[in-house]
């Protein structure tokens, strides 16, 4: 009997490890704090950049406090998926490396980064929102962290990602520089200025 418990415990002890008992939202069920005055969504475009080294960055996992290794869940991908849903709590339309919808903000997320322990189950994610004008003009830099127990990277990244994006898109969305941009009806910049910078945002990889 004594043995039983005893693997009865030990059972639950890596289910725990693994992430069985995490509890992480998902994704599509962030709800972004309320802007003043404002009924969300914003009617604009956006369009979220990731660029190739970062959408094809795979996770890298602690498995001591000494070794590491690179798992095959693309980390850039859970982000920019997790990017799409957040923000398009806050603007009508969203896309990831899209530029047929014409955006009138671009958000880059370059920066983000998760880390994941195998001795505790603990997932460390950083986050980025670097909000531009699709003619150049700065909109605004948001960073976050969060941190989760008992994660499993597996499934539960993007969740992670997602949590640790509500901070900074909500930022962005209360942010000076979007209410002056919203002011002038989110204005459609000028086919050369526009060509111009997002060429200068380089090689825009598919998405998916």
């Amino acid at each position: 009997m004594a043995a039983w418990g005893r693997g009865v415990a030990a059972v639950a002890i890596m289910a725990a490890l693994s992430g069985c008992l995490s509890n992480l939202p998902a994704p599509d069920s962030i709800q972004l704090a309320p802007v003043p005055g404002v009924a969300l969504p914003f009617k604009a475009r956006v369009m979220v950049f990731v660029g190739e080294t970062d959408i094809a960055r795979k996770l890298t996992i602690a498995l001591t406090r000494y070794q590491s290794e690179e798992t095959n869940i693309r980390e850039g991908l859970a982000l920019a998926k997790a990017a799409k849903l957040v923000l398009a709590k806050g603007f009508e339309t969203v896309e990831v490396n899209d530029p047929s919808i014409r955006p009138q903000i671009v958000v880059k997320l370059t920066g983000s980064k998760a880390s994941w322990s195998r001795l505790d189950g603990k997932m460390k994610t950083g986050c980025a929102v670097d909000a531009w004008t699709s003619d150049g003009i700065p909109l605004g830099n948001f960073v976050a962290r969060y941190d989760a127990d008992r994660t499993d990277y597996t499934s539960e990244l993007e969740a992670a990602f997602a949590q640790c994006l509500k901070k900074p898109v909500e930022e962005l969305l209360n942010s000076p520089a979007l209410a002056r941009l919203a002011g002038t009806g989110f204005r459609a910049p000028s086919v050369a200025a526009y060509d111009a910078w997002m060429r200068s945002l380089g090689p825009i990889p598919p998405f998916m």
